[in-house]
């Protein structure tokens, strides 16, 4: 598998907001806390964080997220909207539609969501979905 590209994904972006800051890292512990921690050193919205390994995701209840090299695509997102903190989940979830739906129509595969936010499309040569949850 190729490693991740930075200028080789940002080419191929058509978007003015999302993705022209772009961090691709082999490994992280978890994209989210990369994506925090630039938020709060100042970071645009839009700006992606991706991975290729996730070591110490979290997912719901407190469960950690696994995702070992080549099996899923991890990114996080920084969003600066001007909305109530109580309308933020709203977010989330429009974001999980709207990529499922571009995932849907440019790809033309089937894309499921575990909610809030996880989107899984299973491999077509192994049969295996795009996440691991523990």
């Amino acid at each position: 598998m190729d490693a991740l590209d930075s200028s080789q994904i940002q080419a191929s972006l058509k978007t003015h907001v999302f993705g022209r800051e772009l961090v691709c890292l082999p490994r992280t512990g978890s994209t989210n806390d990369v994506a925090r921690e630039l938020a709060a050193q100042g970071a645009p919205e839009g700006t992606v964080v991706v991975a290729d390994e996730q070591v110490a995701g979290r997912g719901r209840l407190g469960r950690r997220w696994l995702a070992p090299p080549g099996t899923c695509l991890l990114c996080s997102i920084l969003f600066r909207p001007d909305l109530h903190p109580t309308q933020a989940q709203c977010l989330t979830q429009l974001c999980s539609l709207a990529a499922a739906d571009a995932i849907h129509q440019i790809a033309n595969l089937h894309v499921a969501i575990k909610w809030p936010n996880d989107l899984i499309v299973e491999n077509p040569r192994s049969g295996v979905s795009g996440f691991r949850s523990q």
